[in-house]
């Protein structure tokens, strides 16, 4: 079953520019790591597409944070993650992404996650809905 995209943008940002996720992005562009964002935008439309059936998607043991991560042999070394967390209805908020060179996942990164979840739990509105539908 399709997944619904929400986009989130940092608590203490909520008028930034673009969603966490879309400045991760860019910033991974900016630092030459095309492989990784490529990475990153096969894992979001399998998840897109097959939900949590996704062979990338994966719930953090004790938390509410979910992560898509690579994990083909071959692949990226330690490979690109996007972290995001459910909600009702099969949303997903995307929150943040990034590539290590190592196999543990950003102390920060997931913090940031936790600060939305928080945020949002709190009746902070850090989140967005973009209609993928293509209209004609």
């Amino acid at each position: 079953m399709a997944v619904r995209f929400l986009y989130a943008r940092h608590p203490f940002r909520l008028s930034a520019k673009h969603p966490r996720i879309i400045e991760d992005l860019l910033e991974l562009i900016y630092q030459g790591k095309q492989e990784a964002v490529n990475a990153i935008i096969l894992m979001l439309e399998d998840f897109y597409i097959q939900g949590i059936e996704s062979r990338f998607c994966k719930k953090l043991q004790g938390l509410p944070i979910w992560e898509l991560k690579t994990r083909s042999r071959g692949g990226l070394k330690g490979g690109a993650r996007v972290y995001f967390f459910f909600l009702e209805n099969n949303r997903a908020v995307l929150v943040n992404a990034e590539y290590k060179a190592d196999t543990t996942a950003s102390i920060t990164k997931l913090e940031e996650v936790a600060q939305v979840i928080l945020a949002y739990t709190n009746g902070i509105r850090v989140f967005e809905e973009i209609d993928h539908e293509q209209k004609n």
